[in-house]
């Protein structure tokens, strides 16, 4: 295998966070006896955590690649993968990375940036300045990341002359430009630990617009609980969507009182069910697998 790559070599990272089943826990090994293919972008004592940035060639050559194709199909879509090709070699590109694992609110407060995530970073490649894009991708020569629909989309490259300094600091738009970006994702996930891991109805991409649609009409209620939210965004994954295009759903986002919101939002989920059964009926004569199982 041989890279014949004028942009140097070919990387992926990896957000280890998003991996379910599949063990990235020789990362945690001494790094004397971790793969040279392979380097955390976090300190040592937080590698359970980190991104995880894989040299694909050096892998190859060794006879790594079936566990580096693992850790990249361990999820569909691949949304925890994003390919990187850089003249850096592994170290080098790993520390540039280590720079932009926390920014800066206009406080000067300090948080976690999961840049490793896909939906973060096509969100950062459109919400950052040029000259902070620049600092956070100008050794890259080409970045590409998954869409939730499976394909593979360039990132735009760096074009500012200057860079920001790191950490980047980042002003009340673009924080909460990033939090839009990521919470439909986060409450999915959150829905799916609540379910234990149930299959939910869509695709990747239905799914994130019903959560979306969710936050949407939370937002527009005025609606500040959380868990509002998250029984409205279970619901709406569970229905289709379907549960946000009733009227009552703007009486509901009123209440504050989040176990009388469940037990509306029970009745409402009720009579979605209900109906569907009931339109389901004749051509399944009385079955009705298709019910929406739901418990708020």
């Amino acid at each position: 295998m041989s890279q014949g790559n004028s942009n140097g070599s070919v990387y992926l990272l990896i957000d280890n966070g998003m991996l379910d089943e599949v063990s990235a826990s020789y990362a945690e090994d001494a790094p004397e006896s971790r793969p040279a293919w392979l380097a955390p972008i976090y300190p040592e004592r937080a590698l359970a955590v980190s991104p995880l940035l894989v040299d694909v060639e050096a892998a190859y050559e060794v006879g790594d690649l079936d566990r580096v194709m693992r850790l990249m199909n361990a999820r569909k879509p691949a949304l925890h993968v994003s390919v990187i090709e850089s003249a850096l070699d592994i170290g080098q590109l790993a520390h540039h990375l280590g720079r932009f694992i926390f920014i800066l609110n206009p406080e000067g407060k300090q948080f976690t940036l999961r840049y490793a995530d896909c939906a973060v970073l096509a969100a950062l490649s459109e919400l950052l300045t040029p000259a902070q894009w620049a600092a956070m991708s100008g050794p890259i020569a080409r970045w590409t990341i998954h869409y939730r629909s499976g394909a593979l989309v360039p990132l735009p490259p760096a074009e500012a002359i200057t860079v920001a300094l790191t950490p980047l600091r980042l002003d009340q738009d673009q924080l909460l430009a990033l939090d839009e970006a990521s919470e439909p994702d986060h409450f999915i996930a959150k829905v799916k630990m609540m379910r234990n891991g149930e299959a939910l109805p869509g695709n990747a991409v239905e799914q994130h617009e019903w959560a979306q649609a969710a936050r949407r009409a939370w937002r527009a209620a005025g609606n500040a609980q959380p868990q509002i939210l998250m029984f409205l965004t279970e619901a709406a994954l569970l229905t289709n969507g379907a549960i946000l295009r009733r009227q009552e759903i703007r009486e509901f986002l009123v209440m504050n009182e989040v176990s009388a919101f469940r037990s509306r939002l029970r009745e409402l989920v009720d009579d979605l069910q209900e109906r569907r059964s009931r339109a389901t009926q004749g051509a399944t004569a009385g079955d009705d697998s298709n019910a929406i199982p739901i418990v708020i």
